[in-house]
């Protein structure tokens, strides 16, 4: 028996980060403490809450273990440790494996890499061995994860030489087998989260199943398989899947929830409460949003609480709701005015002019939409200047001006070319011309493009 005992925070700070903790000397002394079979504190985690199954996370036990931690018995109130601790001294080894150190820093390793073309780098990723360490890849993964903001195609780029870097990476290396599928299954999935954010949704698809592979066959980290469930989740919302959306997140907000990842939780709401929406339940996306939005680390994730806000604006759109919509846009504004990336500036200006519009402020909302229309244009988001040109479309409908809605039918008909839309779209796009004095009819065909363009951009999305 150890002579001291890990505080409360110790076993927190475990509970909370997994295999980072876990690799600390700090980390690996509590678990073998607990190995140490101390009764002090198996009732200390029994009184924070871990106990039966939870235990699984505690340890990081793989999966495969489910089904023998569901028939372990209890004792009168309290559950019996001993096999559990028992099959965790077996995953230890593999779990605790001294990985060897790396050559060089990955500071130093990218900024060697950063003078190269794209197709260099991605030769010396995969044969030069100093690039295989488990924390080049984490770096390279890191810094995608930073770029999926701002840079779309830099993103894909850290992200294919993370998973080149890992697939790179032997047992010699890493330390055991299974800590190896984990560092390739974490280099896979920002991979293909990368292809996803990028619209490559087949590849996408491709690279989450090695992904996945990888992770069946690894530690059974928790922070890394809710990442993965999460990214997964993602995909599935772009492909328009939403149930699978919603379960997927579900799954990885229960791991956060029992490893105390209060963030990443927030982060799995986030993402619920926007397949909600998508599938057309506005109203409970409110509550999953209003759920979330307390629990993000603004200082943290900027982003995330920009992303909760932003969406529940346009629940609030939706709902036809726009006197709360625009109050919370209002208070929002601050945080849009954080990030300098002219796509959140653009978006941000769309959703301001469809919030005058329906609020009946048609003449301010028709100069913001003009802007936000022409900044798209300027980036060379054909979809986005479709969308934004069919809202102006039910203003001039809305205020009675025949000729700007025919003007902005003619700006707008190269573009519904361009994206491929559809010979009855585009006769649906004239029509509106011919009935701009009908505005229940206007309005329903402007309906109907609207919904034609994104089952076409979905169906682009899918190639």
């Amino acid at each position: 028996m150890l002579e001291h005992h890990p505080t409360q925070r110790d076993f927190e700070g475990l509970l909370r980060v997994g295999e980072t903790a876990g690799g600390t000397p700090e980390g690996r002394w509590v678990v073998r403490h607990l190995l140490a079979e101390c009764a002090f504190c198996r009732e200390r985690l029994h009184g924070m809450g871990w106990k039966g199954r939870r235990l699984e996370r505690l340890l990081n036990l793989r999966p495969e273990l489910d089904d023998s931690l569901s028939e372990l018995p209890y004792i009168g109130e309290s559950f019996s440790y001993d096999a559990a601790f028992a099959a965790a001294e077996r995953a230890l080894d593999d779990y605790f494996a001294p990985s060897r150190p790396a050559e060089r820093s990955p500071e130093d390793l990218l900024a060697e890499l950063a003078t190269l073309d794209m197709e260099e780098q991605i030769r010396r990723v995969s044969c030069e061995s100093r690039f295989a360490s488990p924390e080049f890849v984490r770096y390279l993964v890191e810094r995608s994860h930073a770029m999926r903001y701002e840079d779309g195609q830099g993103m894909l780029d850290q992200a294919k030489l993370a998973h080149l870097a890992a697939e790179a990476c032997t047992v010699e290396i890493i330390g055991s087998e299974r800590r190896l599928a984990d560092v390739r299954a974490r280099g896979w999935g920002q991979f293909a989260n990368a292809l996803r954010v990028r619209g490559r949704m087949a590849e996408a698809e491709d690279a989450f199943a090695t992904a996945q592979r990888y992770c069946e066959t690894g530690t059974g980290d928790p922070p890394l398989r809710a990442r993965l469930l999460e990214q997964l989740s993602s995909l599935r919302s772009f492909q328009r899947r939403f149930d699978q959306a919603i379960e997927l997140a579900e799954t990885a907000g229960g791991i956060y929830r029992e490893i105390g990842d209060t963030h990443s939780l927030a982060s799995t709401l986030v993402q619920k409460a926007i397949a909600t929406l998508y599938d057309g339940d506005a109203e409970a996306a409110v509550r999953i949003l209003n759920r979330a939005i307390p629990l993000i680390d603004h200082e943290e994730d900027p982003h995330l609480l920009l992303a909760a806000s932003h969406n529940l604006v346009r629940c609030y759109i939706d709902l036809d709701r726009p006197d709360q919509g625009l109050t919370l846009y209002f208070e929002a504004r601050d945080l849009y005015k954080e990030f300098k990336h002219q796509i959140i500036q653009l978006r941000a200006a769309w959703q301001e002019g469809q919030l005058l519009r329906d609020l009946g402020h048609l003449r301010s909302a028709e100069t913001v939409l003009l802007r936000a229309r022409k900044g798209f244009l300027d980036q060379g988001l054909a979809y986005e200047v479709a969308l934004v040109a069919l809202d102006l479309a039910a203003i001039y409908v809305r205020l009675g001006a025949a000729t700007d809605l025919k003007q902005t039918v003619s700006e707008t008909m190269p573009i519904f070319r361009s994206l491929r839309i559809g010979r009855e779209a585009l006769a649906s796009l004239l029509q509106l011309q011919q009935v701009a004095d009908q505005e229940h009819q206007a309005l329903a065909l402007i309906r109907s493009l609207v919904s034609r363009l994104e089952d076409v951009q979905q169906q682009n999305l899918a190639r």
